[in-house]
């Protein structure tokens, strides 16, 4: 893409010789050489070269019955969150669907829910002791409960719960940009609805299907925060890593993050292979596709009914969370339902600074991942998008790298690079100090930002620069009037949305925290496992209206953005 006028000189600026190798070590430096430092540390017994733990992974079960676990899980994350997310975008998008505005506003809500939260909230409501366990239990007089949140099916529930939304996301708009008029053409010509199903609209969808499949499939398999607290017996590589790592057997835990790594990069590459050979173009351009009218009396009944269930289930773990919240801790030691109110939780987390230092550790860190991640961003986006360097691919792959890889393995990877003193962390050992922790959510939600951004540079169409010089606007006035409201509402997106993604990150952090920065994700679980369960809910009730409070922001900040 050619640049002009002022737009070239920012280009300059930012692809400078000194910037771009600034640029191109960072990423290096944090993504690259973390993962070959692990790769190093898995290949390496007693000074030497050895594939002795990789031969254990084939010969023992001990090792290989968590792979199998793990992709399994994967797997079956992948068919249940597919099932529930293509029939829901189905019922909100493809037919006249009642309320369809507010439903579909619901059923985004788990994608800005910390994980942690999610969990503690249905081990409250469905686990052996949950409250909606213990109720059905009591209403049909059962001497033991109905059924256990634990193990495979218990992960399962949570992953349908969490990450059909990547499924709903794509289908929906991938649904919204049907070609109508080839839909009307077929049937004009006389194709059945089933034929036209397969034919036209099932081709359209596929790519969007088969994005998302990659999507869950590397969150499933990856998947530490269900398994690590209902897991049961249920064994996964990501548990299996933290275990090889807290007893101190690097070399173990460093084989299972690489050996997870390539499984999802595999997985990763087929689905974005077979996505690109998947792509649809219809031959007929038209209107864009209309939802189809539902006439029977009945069926509507049926959807309004659903509607109400499908809202109900989805807002029922947030009240959890919120209503355990304001219940004293010590009256779940002998009751399985509230029977007193309390303000004493939220007193103890804003009275005492150890208490409240969780709350301002995940602020400080999500804030300095969101800031550190935007300074790399920001030239990544205008590389990857308004540049014709022949590096640009180089630095799409790496930036893009961190979402083909647990969060495990990231963590795992910051373990292995920086515990001994090296030319990126400038000669001194990072582990162990308080700014590992934000560096790794950097990492982690990298690609978020750099699609965000590259969202907005898109939008900066060199036009309106030209126009804008010709009329005699200066650089200051182009810059403030033009540049800054195409691009900075987006920007401002991704960047609260990396703050969303840290607040509450789980899985990093049980890796990389310290004493001196534990975060609100790590203080939830342990008020869990300390009896504190008032307490811990009130951690999460702070995280949920945090994060729905930047979601907001974000919405506010995307519509100024289209407008």
């Amino acid at each position: 893409m050619k640049t002009t006028g002022l737009s070239a000189k920012v280009f300059n600026y930012l692809l400078r010789p000194g910037a771009l190798l600034l640029l191109l070590l960072f990423l290096a430096g944090y993504i690259l050489f973390p993962m070959f430092k692990t790769f190093e540390t898995s290949v390496t017994v007693d000074g030497g070269f050895s594939l002795v733990h990789y031969t254990k992974l084939i010969t023992s079960a001990q090792y290989r019955q968590p792979l199998f676990n793990s992709i399994l899980l994967g797997i079956y994350s992948v068919l249940v969150c597919g099932g529930v997310g293509i029939s829901l975008a189905f019922l909100l998008h493809y037919f006249e669907f009642p309320c369809r505005s507010l439903v579909d506003k619901v059923l985004l809500l788990p994608m800005v829910m910390p994980g942690v939260v999610i969990v503690l909230s249905f081990v409250q409501l469905y686990g052996e002791s949950g409250m909606i366990t213990k109720a059905i239990q009591l209403f049909l007089h059962l001497n033991a409960a109905p059924f256990k949140l634990s193990g495979l099916p218990g992960i399962l529930l949570i992953h349908a719960y969490t990450q059909y939304v990547y499924f709903y996301i794509t289908v929906s708009l991938a649904i919204k940009h049907i070609d109508y008029s080839a839909v009307e053409s077929a049937r004009n010509l006389g194709a059945s609805k089933t034929r036209v199903f397969f034919t036209i609209i099932l081709p359209f969808l596929k790519p969007a299907m088969l994005a998302a499949a990659a999507m869950t499939f590397i969150s499933g398999a990856g998947s530490f925060t269900a398994p690590s607290i209902i897991g049961g017996g249920y064994k996964v590589l990501t548990t299996q890593i933290l275990l090889a790592k807290t007893n101190n057997y690097m070399d173990i835990a460093a084989m299972e993050v690489t050996v997870l790594t390539m499984v999802s990069l595999l997985f990763f590459v087929v689905f974005r292979f077979y996505e690109t050979r998947s792509t649809f173009a219809s031959a007929v351009r038209g209107s864009w596709f209309q939802p189809v009218a539902i006439r029977s009396t009945s069926v509507k009944m049926l959807l309004m009914s659903s509607a109400v269930l499908l809202i109900f289930t989805i807002l029922l773990p947030i009240l959890a969370i919120v209503l355990v919240s304001f219940v004293p801790s010590s009256i779940w030691m002998t009751h399985y339902f509230p029977s007193g109110w309390t303000l004493d939780n939220y007193t103890a987390v804003f009275s005492s600074y150890r208490k409240i230092q969780p709350f301002i550790n995940s602020s400080l860190m999500s804030l300095a991942a969101a800031v550190l991640g935007l300074l790399v961003a920001l030239p990544s986006s205008f590389i990857i998008v308004k540049s014709r360097l022949k590096i640009r691919w180089m630095v799409e792959a790496m930036v893009m790298l961190p979402w083909a890889v647990p969060p495990s393995a990231i963590a795992i990877n910051m373990i292995n690079a920086f515990s001994l003193p090296s030319v990126f962390s400038f000669n001194q050992i990072l582990l162990g100090t308080t700014m590992l922790l934000p560096l790794a959510y950097c990492i982690k939600s990298l690609p978020i930002m750099v699609k965000t951004v590259n969202v907005s540079l898109q939008n900066l169409n060199p036009i309106y620069l030209d126009a804008s010089k010709s009329l005699g606007a200066t650089g200051l006035q182009t810059f403030r009037r033009i540049i800054v409201p195409v691009i900075f509402p987006g920007i401002i997106a991704g960047f609260l949305l990396v703050c969303i993604r840290s607040l509450g990150e789980y899985t990093v952090s049980v890796f990389l925290y310290t004493v001196s920065n534990k975060p609100m994700s790590i203080a939830m679980v342990n008020g869990v496992f300390e009896y504190n369960m008032g307490l811990a809910m009130a951690y999460g009730t702070i995280l949920l209206i945090l994060s729905f409070a930047i979601s907001l922001l974000i919405t506010k900040g995307l519509s100024i953005s289209i407008r």
